[in-house]
């Protein structure tokens, strides 16, 4: 049946319009689905409903229909969800669901797996349907002043996860004639944050979920970010300025770079680093600051703060404490600038920018407009013990630490958490204890029927001296439909210098072990080693 209104009326179709043939799409029906409404009875949660906005035929050779639309909301104050959602011509059948990052704001790159290398087909290309929101705001992923509208806050807590979500499976329905298959969510940073909301409150949405770096527990981020800015702008002489971070970062590459048997610039064996690498060897003579070739006693007490969990000043559903930074432990001067800033001066209310300490300017967005909800606060004097009701309150909303997701599991869900070990933006032992709590909650045997975790060495949050790609949609979708463990894995370099080498990513908690001989940019030349 067709319904055609004219005179600037939204056109309706229903889904025998399209796909006259499965898993295809033409350009005609492409075009067609211009001004398309999705109702709201088809959204699992509250929204005024759908409108497509615009459709376009894109990529080399016109393979897909780029779709984009809103997603209305309850509340006329509260911004749209905005979406972006591609059809590619010839579908394999399954849809991938792409997180964003930082407080969201745009619709991040939603055509393409994360982290996927280059020479590995694009999502679209291997016949994936690919769609991702704005999260239910607009604005830099810098930006928290959206949480001020309730609805707004909602949706960046998770409710927009289940609506984008809704509102594709009724677009992707319409335009192939049946839903996907198979949905799977993957997403890095927040977007990892996303991918254990999605399976944890949407549980039955998703047959698999790749979790890179993810934030399970922001709130406790938050304020470890606040406790770190506190001590480098609060303390005179704490600050560490770009030419230190790199005396630090090359201090412990070359006590701990030969620990996995391979002096390539990647700290792999990072117990072994713990326990070689010493502080003191880089005080200054009688710890006062000489210059940039020591560090104070001062300095090094703030390294020291970082390099063991990190007390929040208040308990949280999640904790009191978390992961600590592993500034020691591998990370590179510019991960390291990025914790530190580029600058001792106090960062003033309201004036965040890219120079001073990025973890601070997060959680000083999260208290300015989250917790205190006043944008001139200055946050280097927040006592979170005095706002310990509003932080819970906020924490029960916004975390995914429920390591409870038999739901998901029951409905034959697998997932791939995988974080760079010199993180400096999401510390890599945040996820290392969300994974143990799934091991306590399951057991080891059964929790390796579903669950795996990766750590990358050399990987910071985007970048690193190990710049990672790896074909996480390819191992998660075997591990799904084929029943193929996907153990070991392999992880490809993409820096410059380095381009194409490889190292394992193994299973946590071993690491790459160079065996001695063989070519050192090959995975076969390493072994995955807990000594």
């Amino acid at each position: 049946m067709k319904v055609f209104l004219c005179s600037g009326l939204l056109v309706l179709l229903t889904s025998t319009t399209f796909a006259a043939q499965p898993n295809a799409l033409t350009q005609q029906q492409c075009i067609a689905l211009k001004n398309v409404r999705i109702d709201a009875s088809r959204i699992g949660l509250p929204t005024r409903g759908a409108v497509v906005t615009n459709v376009a035929i894109a990529g080399l050779n016109s393979q897909h229909c780029k779709v984009e639309g809103q997603i209305k909301p309850i509340d006329l104050k509260a911004p749209d969800i905005n979406f972006q959602l591609y059809l590619p011509f010839s579908w394999n059948g399954k849809a991938l669901q792409l997180g964003g990052s930082g407080f969201d704001g745009a619709v991040k790159d939603a055509d393409t797996a994360r982290l996927a290398p280059a020479a590995t087909p694009g999502a679209l290309k291997q016949g994936y349907a690919t769609f991702g929101s704005d999260s239910g705001h607009q604005g830099g992923v810098s930006d928290a002043s959206f949480t001020l509208n309730a609805e707004a806050w909602e949706n960046f807590s998770g409710a927009q996860i289940k609506k984008t979500h809704d509102v594709a499976v009724a677009l992707i329905t319409q335009a192939y004639g049946k839903k996907p298959s198979r949905m799977y969510f993957q997403g890095n940073s927040q977007g990892g944050h996303e991918a254990l909301a999605a399976i944890q409150r949407f549980p039955l949405d998703y047959d698999g979920a790749i979790a890179i770096h993810p934030v399970y527990n922001v709130v406790e981020l938050h304020m470890a970010g606040i406790s770190i800015g506190q001590a480098i702008y609060n303390t005179p002489g704490a600050w560490i300025s770009p030419l230190k971070a790199a005396l630090i970062a090359n201090a412990v590459t070359g006590a701990c770079d030969k620990l996995d048997g391979l002096a390539d610039g990647v700290v792999a064996n990072t117990d072994a680093c713990s326990a070689t690498f010493k502080l003191t060897h880089l005080r200054c003579p009688d710890g006062k600051d000489t210059g940039n070739n020591c560090l104070s006693d001062t300095q090094i007490s703030l390294l020291q703060m970082l390099n063991k969990p990190i007390p929040l000043g208040v308990k949280l559903p999640t904790g009191d404490h978390f992961a600590r930074w592993p500034v020691l432990l591998g990370a590179d001067a510019p991960g390291l600038v990025s914790v530190f800033g580029n600058s001792a001066d106090k960062p003033q209310p309201a004036g965040n920018n890219l120079i001073i300490s990025f973890p601070y300017m997060m959680g000083d967005e999260a208290v300015r407009y989250e917790v205190t909800r006043d944008a001139s606060f200055d946050s280097l004097t927040f006592n979170p013990a005095t706002h310990e009701a509003r932080l819970q309150e906020l924490a029960a909303q916004v975390d995914n630490n429920d390591a409870d997701i038999s739901a998901f599991v029951h409905h034959g869900g697998k997932l791939l958490l995988m974080h760079g070990m010199a993180d400096v933006s999401v510390p890599p032992g945040n996820t290392v204890a969300y994974y143990e709590k799934l091991r306590t909650r399951f057991g080891e045997k059964e929790l390796h029927q579903f669950a795996r975790l990766y750590l990358a060495p050399g990987f910071t949050h985007s970048s690193g001296v190990f710049r990672v790609s790896w074909d996480s949609l390819g191992a998660l979708d075997k591990w799904v439909d084929h029943g193929i463990d996907p153990g070991q894995q392999v992880m490809i370099d993409t820096n410059k210098a380095t381009a194409g080498r490889e190292m394992p990513l193994c299973d946590y908690p071993l690491y790459p072990r160079y065996k001695g001989t063989g070519d050192s940019k090959s995975a076969v030349s390493f072994a995955c080693s807990d000594k």
